[in-house]
């Protein structure tokens, strides 16, 4: 293995539209709740989430993915539990 190969080891690109699949378990920060509906934007998908406490805006929660469109990098999941607040 050559140096740069240890050097970037466990490196991994970011990109905005990651992909997710049914039954993954992501932590992500819910920014906007409108008549009970909750989203996240992570990067320049969106992912739907049911079952969010009312206060549910600006926390970092756990979900779960149902569903995700790999195409339009949309989806919907089911909240598990808030794991933390915004630093705003």
């Amino acid at each position: 293995m050559s140096f740069v190969e240890k050097y970037m080891a466990g490196w991994k690109l970011r990109t905005a539209k990651p992909d997710y699949e049914p039954g993954e378990t992501i932590e992500v920060m819910i920014t906007s709740m409108r008549d009970g509906k909750a989203k996240a934007r992570i990067g320049d998908s969106i992912l739907r989430i049911k079952n969010v406490p009312e206060d549910g805006e600006n926390t970092r929660v756990m979900v779960e993915i149902d569903e995700w469109d790999t195409e339009d990098h949309i989806g919907e999941g089911t909240y598990l539990e808030t794991v933390g607040e915004s630093a705003f």
